[in-house]
């Protein structure tokens, strides 16, 4: 799967605050990662840490956070991990699925699901 790049929004727990950046959207990961300064910036903390397996094959404890994104004109609560600052932001699947949308390889870019399974 190659990556593409969209524009989404990330909110407060109260979804009073809103942040808008360009993510990476990259299926083959499962978490979201957007650097810990701009989450502690609208107001989040960690509300977890979990083991995180990197593309390196390393693993690392890291914190994260449960709070609102948007996205496609759809909004949604989900699991932000608190990358480093170098890191780049970044959309895993359980990200895009949480907004029920998939990726439209050929158009590169984000779609609603037209079959949900159950």
């Amino acid at each position: 799967m190659e990556t593409f790049s969209t524009e989404i929004s990330i909110g407060d727990t109260e979804r009073r605050q809103w942040i808008d950046l360009s993510v990476t959207v990259d299926t083959s990961t499962f978490m979201m990662f957007v650097p810990g300064s701009l989450l502690r910036n609208l107001g989040l903390s960690p509300a977890s840490t979990q083991k995180i397996q990197m593309a390196d094959g390393s693993s690392r404890d890291m914190d994260m956070a449960y709070t609102w994104i948007r996205a496609n004109g759809r909004e949604m609560m989900t699991y932000i991990v608190f990358s480093d600052e170098e890191t780049e932001p970044l959309m895993g699947r359980l990200a895009v699925n949480s907004l029920l949308l998939t990726v439209d390889p050929v158009a590169r870019k984000l779609v609603p699901m037209t079959n949900i399974l159950i």
